[in-house]
């Protein structure tokens, strides 16, 4: 088993197409808005917004596969500059604690739910995100924000088995 894992936001291309497009993957036309007070959580960069950001609330389906466990939701992201979706060895600080549900999915593309974690803010995600990892039947994993159930990143070894 590889133990190295890499951490993801949305795939860079896709948003690029999708932006370019005006319409998101719920079919709905993007608006996009300035940030006046920032904090806004982005998944394409995995930072928060900032004062003057231009972003938008879009419908995203991050998942890579088709089947009856992929979902579109809700997702913020910047529509104007950005470093877009990088990899990180480590999720970066701002992410790291935020309340999460850890949602592991196997070769098959299903939640393997006798693993799925509720996690509370101040939880390290990297290292709980890791352990998940130590099953060799999870894939992927995916994190959904505690509260609202956005997506918030996905987890994967490096190179993928």
């Amino acid at each position: 088993m590889n133990n190295q894992i890499v951490f993801n936001g949305i795939d860079s291309d896709e948003l690029t197409s999708v932006l370019a497009r005006g319409i998101d993957h719920g079919g709905n036309r993007i608006a996009p808005f300035v940030d006046d007070e920032g904090g806004w959580p982005l998944r394409c960069c995995l930072q928060d917004s900032k004062s003057g950001d231009e972003i938008a609330i879009i419908a995203w389906s991050p998942f890579e596969w088709d089947g009856p466990y992929r979902e579109t939701g809700p997702i913020v992201v910047h529509t104007g500059d950005c470093a877009r979706s990088a990899t990180f060895n480590d999720l970066p600080e701002n992410l790291n604690r935020h309340p999460m549900t850890l949602r592991p999915y196997g070769r098959e593309h299903t939640i393997l739910y006798g693993l799925v974690e509720h996690l509370p803010e101040g939880d390290d995600l990297t290292k709980r995100t890791r352990a998940l990892f130590t099953n060799d039947d999870v894939v992927e994993v995916y994190a959904k924000n505690a509260t609202g159930g956005c997506f918030a990143f996905v987890a994967r070894r490096n190179p993928p088995t």
